[in-house]
C-alpha cells in the first residue's frame, strides 16, 4: 500500500528535528508518525541535529558538529577593543534645585515651590541614570558578542537561521552569507531524507513570524528550500559524498539562488508555516486551550520566540511575535559554562536568570500597554475590561527551556503557566513514543508540522485590527466582553 509521506521540519537556530507523518493512501487510516534520527561523531542516533558548519582543513564543510581534529585553524583576527560611551551628565538634585529657585524666583514664588522643582528633578535625574544604564548595557553587550567572535572558531558557523530570518542581531564578517549556510545545512539534510523515503514526499517547514511578515518569510524559505533541492538533485545528483568533498569555494559559486514562484513552490512540494502556529496546533485540535488572549513562548538553545495569539475555530491566530537572542546558550555562557556540558541548572548565575526574564517582562508589558491604547482609540470600552479580560491569562511553554522551572515563570498578567507535555502524544501512532514523550517539549513543534494540510489555509489576523469586533459603538457594553471575546 503506498504511503503519502510529509516531513515535518523545524529548523531551529540550535538544532534542528524532523517528525515524518505517514498517511495511507487515500486517507484510508489513522496516520503514523516517527521522529528522523541523525549520527553524532560517534555514531550514536540523536533526534537533533545541531544547526552547526565548520571549514575544515581542506576547505571542505562539515555540517552539525564541531569536530576540532579536522577543524580549519583560523586566521588572525584583531581583538576587539571597548568603547568608550557617552553618558549625560548626573546632578545634585537640591543643589541644582537651589540654584534655580534663586535665579528663576519672582515676587509670587512661594518657598514650597523649591519642593515642586526638586520634586520635578529627581524624576528627570532617574531618566538620565536610566538612559545611561541603558547605554552602558548596549555597551557592554556588543563588547561580550565582539569578545565571544574574536575567542570562539572563527571557521564554525552558528546562528545563521536566526540571522536569516529574524534579523542581523548576530553579526561577523564571513565569506559566506547566513542565507548561504541555510541553504547548504538544509541540502545537507534533504540528503539524508531522499535517501531513507526517496523523492516522493513533501516538506512542512516553519518560520518565525507572524502576520506582519510571514508573507515575506515565507517566500525566503521556499527560495532557500528549493535552492538546497536543486543542488541536492541537479548539481550533486543525490550524491552525498561528492557533496561533502566539494570546497565550499567551488560549492559557493554552483549555488545558484532561487527565486520564489508559486510553481518553485509546487515543484518542490513545499508548504511553510509559522512556528509558533505548528507548536500550537496539538494542544489546540484538542481543544486543550480556550479562546481568548494568550502567550506562547519557546525557549530554545539561540533564541527565545514569544507569540501573542487567540483561539478562534479550534486553531491558533497568531497576532504578534517577537525573537529575543536570548536563550540557553546565553543562560549557560553568561553563567560562565558551555550549554552542551550539561548540569544545566545546578550551575547558572541568578543574576543571568533574572535579566533573561526581565528581558520577556520587557516585551510583554510594552504588549499590554500597547492594547490599552488600542482599545482606548479604537472602541467606547473603559481599559479596564481589557485589564480584567488580561488577568490569569494561559502562557504555553515549549522548546528546551520549558524542562527549567526557573525560566518558565508567569509573565505580567499571563500568569496561567501551561508546559507542553507528553500528553500530546497519548492517542497518536508514534514510532519509539516512550522515548519520544520524554523529548515532547523540544519535538512539538516538528510534530504540529507534520500535520500541516496547506500553508494556503494558515490564517493569521492583523495585529492593527485585533478590536475590529469592538468599534466605537454605543451598543458595546462593558457586560458584553468577556475574556473570551478579549
Amino acid at each position: 500500500m503506498n504511503e503519502e509521506i510529509k516531513i515535518g521540519l523545524d529548523f531551529g537556530t540550535h538544532q534542528t528535528k524532523i517528525c515524518v507523518q505517514f498517511t495511507p493512501d487515500e486517507g484510508r487510516g489513522e496516520p503514523r508518525y516517527e521522529f528522523f534520527q541523525f549520527a553524532d561523531l560517534k555514531g550514536k542516533k540523536q533526534y537533533f541535529l545541531p544547526s552547526v558548519i565548520q571549514i575544515n582543513d581542506d576547505d571542505t564543510l562539515s555540517y552539525g558538529y564541531v569536530d576540532s581534529k579536522i577543524l580549519k585553524a583560523d586566521t588572525e583576527q584583531e581583538e576587539s577593543i571597548k568603547q568608550e560611551v557617552l553618558l549625560e551628565d548626573e546632578f545634585d538634585v537640591e543643589g541644582l534645585a537651589s540654584e534655580l529657585y534663586d535665579k528663576y524666583s519672582t515676587e509670587v514664588n512661594q518657598p514650597d515651590d523649591i519642593q515642586v522643582l526638586s520634586h520635578m528633578l529627581k524624576i528627570r535625574l532617574q531618566n538620565v541614570k536610566a538612559r545611561n544604564a541603558k547605554r552602558l548595557e548596549e555597551a557592554d553587550n556588543l563588547y561580550d558578542s565582539q569578545q565571544k567572535i574574536y575567542q570562539g572558531p572563527q571557521n564554525v558557523f552558528r546562528y545563521f537561521k536566526q540571522a536569516t530570518f529574524v534579523g542581523d542581531e548576530w553579526k561577523r564578517v564571513m565569506p559566506i552569507s547566513n542565507r548561504t549556510l541555510c541553504v547548504w545545512y538544509l541540502a545537507y539534510i534533504i540528503f539524508f531524507l531522499e535517501e531513507k523515503y526517496g523523492t516522493n514526499f513533501s516538506i512542512n517547514m516553519g518560520v518565525p513570524a507572524d502576520e506582519s511578515n510571514y508573507e515575506a518569510k515565507k517566500r525566503l524559505a521556499v527560495e532557500i528550500l528549493a535552492t538546497s533541492y536543486y543542488l541536492v538533485e541537479n548539481v550533486y545528483e543525490n550524491d552525498l559524498d561528492k557533496f561533502l568533498k566539494e570546497k565550499y569555494t567551488d560549492l559557493l559559486a554552483k549555488t545558484e539562488d532561487k527565486k520564489y514562484s508559486q510553481e518553485l513552490k509546487k515543484e518542490y512540494f513545499i508548504d511553510i508555516f509559522p512556528e509558533a502556529y505548528a507548536s500550537l496546533i496539538a494542544l489546540t485540535s484538542r481543544g486543550k486551550l480556550p479562546p481568548g488572549m494568550s502567550l506562547t513562548a519557546d525557549i530554545g538553545g539561540g533564541t527565545t520566540d514569544i507569540s501573542f495569539f487567540t483561539i478562534e475555530k479550534g486553531l491558533p491566530m497568531i497576532y504578534k511575535f517577537w525573537s529575543i537572542s536570548r536563550g540557553l546558550n546565553y543562560v549557560a555562557e553568561r553563567s560562565g559554562f558551555d550549554y552542551a556540558d550539561g548540569d544545566f541548572s545546578a550551575r547558572v548565575n541568578q543574576d543571568v536568570v533574572e535579566k533573561f526574564n526581565r528581558k520577556k517582562y520587557e516585551h510583554v508589558y510594552n504588549l499590554v500597554r500597547d492594547l490599552e491604547k488600542k482599545i482606548r482609540i479604537e472602541t467606547s470600552l473603559p481599559v479596564q475590561k481589557l485589564r480584567d479580560a488580561l488577568k490569569d491569562r494561559i502562557l504555553v511553554y515549549s522548546g528546551g527551556g520549558s524542562t527549567f522551572d526557573f525560566l518558565t515563570q508567569p509573565i505580567y498578567t499571563f500568569t496561567d503557566v501551561r508546559i507542553i507535555d507528553d500528553s500530546i502524544w497519548k492517542e497518536e501512532n508514534i514510532k519509539n513514543k516512550a522515548t519520544v514523550s520524554k523529548l515532547s517539549v523540544l519535538l512539538t513543534t516538528a510534530y504540529g508540522l507534520s500535520q500541516g494540510i496547506s500553508d494556503e489555509n494558515v490564517e493569521l489576523k492583523s495585529y492593527d485590527n485585533l478590536f475590529t469586533h469592538l468599534r466605537q459603538e454605543e451598543e458595546n457594553t462593558i457586560e458584553e466582553v468577556s475574556k473570551d471575546q478579549c
